[in-house]
This record gives C-alpha cells, sequence and structure tokens, in this order.
C-alpha cells in the first residue's frame, strides 16, 4: 500500500513523494548434504553386570564323567571381568570346583582304594569376536582361549595325586558352551542394535528445534547408512554409523516432516563419519540495525557547500530485493528522504554493508526538481559508512547458544544429539519481513549418539 511523505524543499514550500512499495523476493535455505555420525556406544562394564547377574551359584554339576569314578561341580566364584580391544571382548571367568574322584593307594605292601575329594579354583578365559549383518543383527562368536588354576585342588593323603589335568579339561569341556551360549545370548537380546537404529533412524526425521531464541529448526531427511568397523574407548565399544542425509534448517514455525524414508541394509566402509555440514539462516531486524544507525547518524549534520541537512530518524523496510532507507531531515530540506541500495556481506570486515546506494526513483525526481545539490549523492556516499552493521557478535551468538543445546540434546530416551559447531561462514544476504536473513555455511561435529543400552 502507498503511504505519502511529505517532502518540504523549503521552508515554505513541499512536496508529496510517494513511498516506495514494501515488497520481499522468495527467500530459500539451500538444503546441505552431510553425513551424520550416528555413534551406539555400548558401555562394557555394564555389559560385565548384566551377564554377572544372569550366572550366578552352580553353574554344572556331573558324576561317572569320561566313563570314570569321577564327579565333578562347578560354581561362579567371583564376577566375570571383561576387557576389550576393537570388537574383542576378552572374559575372564573365575570357578570354584569340588572334584570327588576314585584313586587306589600302595601302603605297607596293601593296595587301598578309596574315594577322595578335592576343591579349587580356576579361571577360564573366553574371547568374543562382534560382527553386523546386512540387517543390522549382531553377531557375536564366543570361544574358549584356555584356563589358568587359582589354586590347585590338593588333599592331605599321602601318596594321592589329584587328577588336575581331566579335572580342568572335564570343566572347560561342560562349562564352555554353557558359559559361552550364555555370553552371545545375553549380547544378542541385549544389543538389538535393528531396534535402535532403525528407532534413531526414525526419530530423527522429525523436525528438530535446535535454538530457541532464534526458532531455529533442523530436519534431516536421511539417504542412506554406512558403517565403520567397531572401535574401543576406554571401557567403551563404539560402533560409528554415518548418516548420509539431507540436512535442512528453518527460522520461525516448526516444519513438516518430510515423508519417511525406511532404513536401509547396512554397508560397511572403512573411514570415520565426515565433518557434518549444515546451511542455516538468521535474521537481523531491521529495528536492529537502524538502532545502530541511529546511534550515529541522528543529530548528525552533512554539508554540501552552503547547503546542509541534519539526520532525526532512520528506518528501513524491503522493496524488490533492495533496501530502503528512511531518513527523517532537517535543514536545507525538510522531510523524509528515501534511499535505497543492495545489502552485501563484507567477509574481511565480517559486516554487512550497502553496495550502490542511489536515492530512490521517486525522491529522485523531487530531487533533480528542487534540490538538485543533493540528488548528486555527495551526501549521501558521506552517510554510508555509518550504515555498515558488524556480524561478528550475531554469528558467535547464534554459534554459542546452538552450541549450548547441543551438549546433550535428547532427541528420545537413551539417544542424544551432542556436539560442537566450531566454523561459520555466511554465504549470503536477503531480504525477508522486517529483517535481513544472513544465510550461513556451518560446519563442526555434530552426531546422534546412543548411549543407554540395557542389559
Amino acid at each position: 500500500m502507498a503511504v505519502i511523505a511529505v517532502l518540504m524543499v523549503s521552508c515554505k514550500s513541499s512536496q508529496i513523494i510517494e513511498k516506495p512499495v514494501e515488497s520481499y523476493l522468495p527467500s530459500n535455505i539451500a538444503p546441505a548434504q552431510s553425513e551424520l555420525p550416528l555413534q551406539v556406544e555400548i558401555d562394557i562394564k555394564k555389559l560385565e553386570t548384566g551377564i554377572n547377574k544372569k550366572m550366578n551359584g552352580l553353574i554344572f554339576e556331573g558324576s561317572n564323567l569320561a566313563d570314570k569314578d569321577l564327579s565333578v561341580k562347578v560354581w561362579k566364584a567371583q564376577n566375570f571381568t571383561f576387557t576389550i580391544n576393537g570388537n574383542v571382548i576378552e572374559y575372564r571367568v573365575p570357578l570354584k570346583i569340588w572334584t570327588r574322584f576314585a584313586w587306589s593307594v600302595s601302603k605297607l605292601g596293601m593296595t587301598i582304594s578309596d574315594n577322595y575329594e578335592a576343591n579349587g579354583s580356576i579361571a577360564l578365559t573366553y574371547k568374543t569376536t562382534i560382527s553386523l549383518d546386512k540387517h543390522w543383527k549382531l553377531i557375536s562368536k564366543t570361544a574358549s582361549s584356555g584356563f589358568q588354576w587359582i589354586e590347585t585342588p590338593k588333599i592331605s593323603v599321602i601318596g594321592v595325586n589329584v587328577p588336575v589335568t581331566p579335572i580342568a579339561n572335564l570343566a572347560l569341556s561342560r562349562c564352555d558352551k554353557i558359559i559361552s551360549d550364555q555370553i552371545d545370548k545375553t549380547l544378542a537380546d541385549g544389543v538389538n542394535l535393528q531396534q535402535y537404529v532403525s528407532q534413531a533412524w526414525g526419530e530423527m526425521q522429525k523436525p528438530m528445534m535446535i535454538n530457541p531464541e532464534n526458532q531455529l529448526w533442523l530436519r534431516v531427511t536421511p539417504r542412506d547408512i554406512y558403517v565403520s568397523p567397531f572401535t574401543t574407548v576406554g571401557n567403551k565399544l563404539n560402533l560409528s554409523i554415518a548418516l548420509y542425509s539431507q540436512i535442512e534448517s528453518f527460522v520461525g514455525a516448526q516444519p513438516t516432516r518430510n515423508p519417511m524414508v525406511l532404513l536401509p541394509e547396512m554397508k560397511y566402509v572403512n573411514r570415520p563419519p565426515q565433518q557434518f555440514n549444515l546451511n542455516l539462516a538468521a535474521d537481523v531486524t531491521f529495528d536492529k540495525i537502524s538502532e545502530i544507525a541511529k546511534k550515529q547518524l541522528v543529530n548528525q549534520t552533512f554539508a554540501d557547500g552552503n547547503k546542509k541537512i541534519t539526520i532525526t530518524d532512520l528506518s528501513i523496510f524491503g522493496s524488490q530485493g533492495k533496501a530502503i532507507f528512511v531518513a527523517d531531515v532537517i535543514g536545507s530540506i525538510k522531510g523524509k528522504i528515501y534511499f535505497t541500495g543492495n545489502m552485501i556481506y563484507n567477509k574481511e570486515k565480517n559486516a554487512i554493508e550497502i553496495e550502490h546506494p542511489e536515492f530512490d526513483i521517486k525522491t529522485k525526481n523531487v530531487l533533480l526538481k528542487s534540490a538538485n545539490w543533493l540528488a548528486h549523492g555527495i551526501i549521501l556516499n558521506k552517510i554510508m559508512p555509518y550504515l555498515t552493521y558488524p556480524l561478528k557478535d550475531d554469528l558467535d551468538k547464534i554459534k554459542n547458544e546452538s552450541n549450548k543445546m547441543l551438549t546433550n540434546y535428547t532427541v528420545y530416551g537413551g539417544m542424544s544429539l551432542q556436539g560442537k559447531l566450531n566454523q561459520v561462514m555466511v554465504t549470503d544476504l536477503s531480504l525477508v519481513p522486517g529483517a535481513v536473513r544472513v544465510k550461513a555455511s556451518v560446519k563442526g561435529n555434530v552426531a546422534l549418539k546412543i548411549q543407554d543400552i540395557q542389559f
């Protein structure tokens, strides 16, 4: 709607200048093709606790073993302990062993047969190798890697030798399958990766607000998925999954969710996920820009020879992709004048500047008739440096506020968005109602993390 403004070309005369029509071009934020890591973290100490809860007390009992008068009972002696290296988990399994066996002793030319009992303790060791099949099922293979006597079985009867080797071999042969099956079952039941990955795949496709103050939303549309080999950090077994995705950001109202993309089959890639990329936008309001400009311009006088004007107020709006500045002036002329220019980003100064300033065509037509000295633009060029708007604080604020959210943004129970944005580069500017939209490319280390796997 046209708004009528008055330009007084002298103290005694005035002319009506039509205000430029306020309008805005469509402003889109280009999606970024990026890899969003999904990190699955398996706490080996939690796995250790889970298996220890499931295996207690008597593990094996047998008599007349190996067709001999030999009985064995095996109990859990202490908690099993785990260590991890890459995709291999090593276990130490301390067991208490009771045995009863028949033994013949020759004394004073006589042979005496009797049954004897002995107690000892032994530590069996196992290794479990973990892998995934293409349907995200965890495959674990546990195998024995030997034993070590903690306390060798002994009895006090002179001349009676405890059959240590047969006892150890029996303990191994009878307990191996029980223990290894339980380890593999606990891993298969407790680490349902297909469920975790599928849930994460679906949840990540819901729009996420990562900066409430700026109403900055993130929408992720995954395209493909790649898995790197298992790695170990301390007592954690980590699985790095790279979600090749289209990452979009939105300012304002919550965006709609794209049609659901189904979880594809797993593909292996022997490299870590690449750096996270995001294109985002932040709005710097016209009021904020004009507020800074007014601190420097209001009540300042600009002269051209014996002609001069003093600026008393300033405001901004957009028209056809350009910024329109409305300056209230007094002096050799009095009223409102309109000048325009392209808002650009100066990389060296990290600031918004005005390029190719000129009076609006309707203002210029009036000035050429009644204030030709002003129409030539000498004073306009003097005003321009005061219309520079520094962006560093705004960009730092966006990054810092977003990083606060990314310290532990809960997507759903057990899964969080974590990381840090470390580089923000302005790529373009556009005008939207009430603001300059600053478009930027953001890089950082951001990942979805699944940590709360229960055993």
